[in-house]
């Protein structure tokens, strides 16, 4: 049977119709979703473009702005109303706007998507103002809609710029440095960054020092050693550390080094500085200044005076005094140095000097010239001596004294040697004056002696012939102090030869024997075994020892004990004469070589004997010395040059007297 229907598939058409339907409905919603979903991310898009930190804008193909960020508004100090629909290049430069133009233009028909930044893609800006600054610059293209859009991503770079300027000018300072720089890693103590300095004085490379560590410039280090070493200021318990070390150059060579060493953190890394000094000029010039410094004390210790530099105070407070202070004076320097009690000036100095020497210097320094004066000090001792000082003043440039510089020497000895010379011009005068007294009065005291004697022969009355007598004896007495006065002004040469002293001795005590058998004098005789024999006059030395012992003869007259001895000395032969007799006090025994200085009582003694025999032993190159005290003796110590050694001991027989003696 046929159909004969006339919707014979209606059933089926409406099931498709409905499929249909329902797919469009589907695209439909699609769609919809698609339209919302491109719109939130066109708002999204919008929002980054907005809030970038990179200014954003986009052109037409005349290179018309058709948008403009709020950064690209900050950084040209330009409104988008005010750039939107104007050229790009009124934020460039006028000189460069037309090439700018012509590489837009060639990168939009070059085919190329995108050119990004670098530091090759810098540009040069202008802001609104007119301010021109610099920019990092890259640009992309697109098309839409049959358009071609191009979007420039902008960057100001000037604090960046002003950043590494100032980083390249801290760089450029630091390979200027004369010291070496060194930065190390905190955790690899491996170098990071050295300036020029190390780099010359090491002698290595920077690609070489980039890859060492502080261990490898110092030998002593270890890494164990150096984390304990630099632990404090990792820890923070020292913000900086020194510390010398020899560093190693590259060639071997080692030189001294001081090591200034800092830590900082920065973005949690730690990081090391270290300012390196090398040691070398400064340890020669230290040694060089050492060097200079002994050179200096030694000519100070060597110097017979002592050097001072003192304030223009009221004590004149001492600065400085050299170290021989303590050999001039007995006191060290450290007790006249500022803050100490005792004074040079008032505690050493006489105080007689005292004012002559502030009048002098005083003088001195306000006509701007040098002193020189002389003055006497007192030991600590207690002895006096006798010092030459020459000083001059330190003025400021004003004129106003700054302190006083001098040097002080000793010139006891050469006071005494003028004292000596004095007497010894005395001494030629009085030997000039005896000679002529001699011939004058010689031949009228022979007259009157032989008459007297005549008469005194021819006298009968014992009273005239008493009176006569005491003529006679007066006359001899006058005519011995004039023999004594010629042998002293004629004395002949000495004739020296090799004397056995113990002969000597023996001949003068043969010769006194009576006169000491009849004071009741003891004598000892103490001589040492083997003695050398004397480079001596014998005729001299007789009279040498002949006065010293009448002189010990007339200091006991009641009787004593006289000790002779005769020993061999470094210096020479020394013969000693020591008597028990009345002594002499230290004021007589300064004067006891003096012509006619005597003890002895009026008609006893001329004062000559001693003056004799100190100018007998001075002729031989040898010495006498006395010590004596009241009631206790005195002691003579004759030194004689021995046969075959012709060496002084103390040349001129000065006195001395320690504890009391010459």
């Amino acid at each position: 049977m046929t159909d004969t229907s006339p919707f014979p598939n209606s059933e089926n058409d409406l099931h498709a119709l409905r499929e249909e339907l329902a797919e469009l409905r589907a695209l439909q919603a699609i769609h919809h979703e698609t339209r919302e979903g491109l719109e939130a991310l066109e708002m999204q898009l919008a929002g980054i473009i907005h809030s970038a930190m990179d200014g954003i804008i986009t052109i037409d193909e005349q290179q018309r702005v058709v948008l403009f960020n709020a950064a690209a508004e900050k950084i040209f100090h330009c409104t988008a109303e005010q750039a939107l629909g104007k050229p790009l290049d009124q934020f460039l430069p006028q000189s460069l706007q037309k090439i700018h133009r012509n590489h837009i233009h060639e990168f939009s028909v070059s085919g190329e998507t995108t050119r990004l930044m670098d530091p090759y893609r810098e540009i040069q800006g202008v802001r609104l103002t007119g301010e021109e600054f610099p920019l990092e610059a890259s640009i992309s293209q697109m098309k839409r809609s049959g358009k071609k859009w191009l979007t420039v991503i902008l960057r100001d770079i000037t604090q960046r710029k002003a950043h590494e300027d100032r980083i390249s000018q801290l760089g450029r300072i630091l390979d200027d440095l004369i010291n070496e720089v060194y930065v190390f890693d905190g955790l690899t103590f491996q170098f990071t960054l050295v300036n020029q300095a190390a780099r010359d004085n090491t002698g290595y490379s920077l690609e070489d020092l980039l890859r060492m560590t502080p261990m490898d410039l110092s030998s002593a280090l270890t890494r164990q050693t150096f984390e304990e070493q630099v632990h404090p200021l990792m820890s923070g318990e020292r913000k900086k550390m020194e510390y010398q070390a020899f560093y190693r150059r590259k060639n071997g060579t080692t030189y001294p080094v001081e090591v200034h060493l800092q830590y900082f953190v920065q973005e949690g890394n730690g990081l090391f500085v270290a300012i390196v000094v090398d040691l070398t000029d400064r340890i020669k010039t230290q040694r060089q200044l050492q060097e200079t410094q002994r050179t200096l004390s030694t000519l100070l210790a060597n110097l017979p005076g002592m050097v001072y530099r003192c304030r223009y105070d009221e004590q004149w407070s001492m600065e400085f005094i050299s170290p021989s202070c303590r050999e001039l004076t007995g006191y060290s320097a450290e007790v006249f140095l500022r803050g100490n009690p005792i004074s040079f000036s008032r505690d050493v100095v006489l105080q007689e000097d005292r004012v002559k020497i502030f009048l002098e210097i005083e003088e001195a320094l306000k006509r701007k010239r040098p002193f020189q004066l002389s003055y006497r000090i007192r030991k600590a001792d207690g002895t006096i001596r006798w010092f030459w000082e020459q000083g001059c003043g330190i003025y400021a440039e004003d004129g106003t004294v700054l302190a006083i510089e001098g040097y002080v020497i000793d010139i006891t000895q050469e006071r005494m040697l003028e004292d000596q010379l004095r007497k010894t011009e005395r001494l030629a005068e009085l030997g000039t004056l005896a000679s002529g007294m001699a011939h004058e009065i010689g031949t009228p005291m022979n007259v009157i002696l032989g008459r007297a004697e005549l008469l005194m022969r021819k006298a009968q009355d014992e009273h005239t012939r008493k009176g006569l007598s005491t003529i006679v004896t007066q006359v001899e007495r006058i005519t011995k102090i004039m023999n004594q006065l010629l042998s002293f002004a004629r004395r002949r040469p000495s004739e020296r030869r090799a004397v056995d002293m113990r002969e000597v001795v023996t001949d003068v005590l043969d010769v006194l024997q009576e006169k000491l058998q009849k004071q009741h004098i003891q004598v000892e005789r103490n001589e040492a075994e083997g003695l050398p024999r004397a480079w001596a006059d014998p005729d001299q030395m007789n009279q040498v020892l002949l006065n010293l012992v009448l002189n010990a003869c007339q200091a006991m007259p009641t009787g004593g004990k006289l000790s002779l001895g005769l020993v061999a000395t470094e210096k020479g032969l020394e013969l000693r004469v020591e008597d028990t007799g009345a002594g002499m006090s230290e004021e007589d025994l300064k004067k006891i070589f003096d012509p006619f200085f005597t003890t002895k009582g009026v008609g006893e003694g001329t004062g000559l004997g001693l003056t004799v025999v100190h100018g007998i032993i001075q002729e031989h190159e040898g010495s006498i010395r006395v010590s004596s005290l009241p009631g206790k003796g005195t002691v003579f110590l004759v030194t004689l040059p021995m046969h075959g050694v012709y060496a002084s001991s103390t040349p001129g027989g000065e006195s001395e007297c320690p504890s009391g003696s010459i």
